[in-house]
C-alpha cells in the first residue's frame, strides 16, 4: 500500500497556497491597447500553473498520488509558455497561440527566455534535461508510472513518500514562480517583494560556506 505525505506537510502546503492566493489574485494587470493579448495570455498560463498547484494538494490530501504526479509536466509547461508569451513572443506568436496553433517546442522557448539576464543560469534547461522523462511518464502512464503500480501483494500504489514531497516541493516552486509574473505584470506590482518574501520563508537561504 502507498505510503503519503504527511498531514503536517499537507497542511504547510495549504497554508503556502492560501498565502499565494492572497498576494496575487484579484490584481489588475498593467496593459495597454498594444500588449493587451500578450499580457493576458501570459497571465492566464500563470493562472493555470497556480491552478495546477492547487489541484496536486488537493491531490496529495486525499492521496490520488498517481493524478497528482501526472500534473507535474501540466505545471512546468504552464510556467514556460507563461514566461516565452510574456517576455518573448511576438505579437503574431501571441495570435497564433491564442486561435489554438501550437507554440514552439520546450526546448526553443526555454533558450529564448535563458537567453534574457534573469534568467542567465539556465534552471530551466536542467528541469528538462533532467526531470522530463520521469514527468512524461506519469502524465502518459508510461513504464516508471507503471511500476509505481507493482506490489508484492499485487497491483496497488507503491509511491515512495520523497517522491510525493519532491512533487509538492516543485509544485510550490513554480506556483510561487508563477505568482510572482503575475504580480511584477500587475499594477502597482513593484518586483513583487512581497511573493519573494514568502518564497524565502518557504526556502530560506542557504547559510554561506566558509
Amino acid at each position: 500500500m502507498t505510503s503519503q505525505v504527511t498531514d503536517q506537510r499537507i497542511l504547510e502546503a495549504e497554508d503556502f497556497g492560501n498565502a499565494l492566493s492572497r498576494l496575487v489574485n484579484g490584481r489588475n494587470l498593467t496593459t495597454n491597447d498594444r500588449n493587451r493579448q500578450k499580457i493576458r495570455a501570459a497571465a492566464a498560463a500563470f493562472g493555470i500553473a497556480q491552478d495546477h498547484h492547487h489541484a496536486i494538494v488537493f491531490l496529495l490530501k486525499y492521496t490520488f498520488h498517481s493524478s497528482s504526479l501526472a500534473l507535474l509536466r501540466s505545471v512546468f509547461e504552464a510556467y514556460v509558455r507563461g514566461l516565452w508569451l510574456r517576455r518573448c513572443a511576438t505579437d503574431a506568436q501571441v495570435q497564433k497561440v491564442m486561435e489554438e496553433k501550437e507554440p514552439p517546442p520546450n526546448d526553443i522557448m526555454i533558450t529564448a527566455i535563458e537567453a534574457l539576464p534573469d534568467f542567465g543560469e539556465g534552471t530551466l534547461a536542467r528541469i528538462k534535461k533532467h526531470g522530463w522523462k520521469e514527468m512524461c511518464d506519469f502524465a502518459h502512464t508510461g513504464g516508471l508510472h507503471l511500476q509505481r503500480w507493482q506490489s508484492q501483494d499485487g497491483i496497488e500504489p507503491t509511491f515512495d513518500p520523497a517522491e510525493l514531497e519532491a512533487c509538492l516541493n516543485y509544485a510550490e516552486l513554480l506556483a510561487a514562480m508563477s505568482g510572482l509574473e503575475v504580480v511584477q505584470m500587475s499594477e502597482g506590482g513593484s518586483n513583487g517583494q512581497a511573493v519573494l518574501e514568502l518564497i524565502e520563508k518557504r526556502w530560506p537561504p542557504s547559510p554561506a560556506v566558509i
